[in-house]
């Protein structure tokens, strides 16, 4: 299964809004859906590894975290963010829960969801 925490940006939900609308007048159906949501978290994964090049810097204290198949869960509270050096820090009210995922993991296959891996490296002495 790939990963649907795009699902929950601002885009995902319209997206999600837009195909139940699209399902109800009859216009699409069930399969179709889930070849556009499975399409939609692919290209989130793909377009924001290509275009975002800022690397935010975050202050605050990690409540707990953890590690499940691969996807990293960091819950911070009183967070601050800077996107930049010269940025202020933008405050955030209420605590931050960040997901981060292994890149390999986001190279899986949709059709048959094998994972890709890298070849080994052979060790020679």
């Amino acid at each position: 299964m790939g990963f649907v925490h795009y699902r929950a940006s601002t885009l995902g939900i319209q997206l999600e809004e837009t195909l139940k609308e699209m399902l109800n007048e009859g216009v699409i159906d069930i399969d179709l859906i889930e070849i556009i949501k499975k399409k939609f978290d692919r290209t989130m994964a793909i377009v924001l590894k290509k275009k975002v090049r800022d690397k935010p810097a975050m202050r605050g204290k990690l409540k707990h975290y953890q590690n499940c198949d691969g996807a990293w869960m960091f819950y911070v509270l009183d967070p601050e963010i800077r996107v930049s050096n010269y940025s202020l820090p933008v405050p955030i009210n209420g605590p931050l829960k960040i997901i981060a995922c292994e890149s390999k993991l986001l190279s899986m296959n949709v059709k048959d969801k094998t994972i890709k891996r890298p070849k080994k490296n052979k060790i020679t002495f």
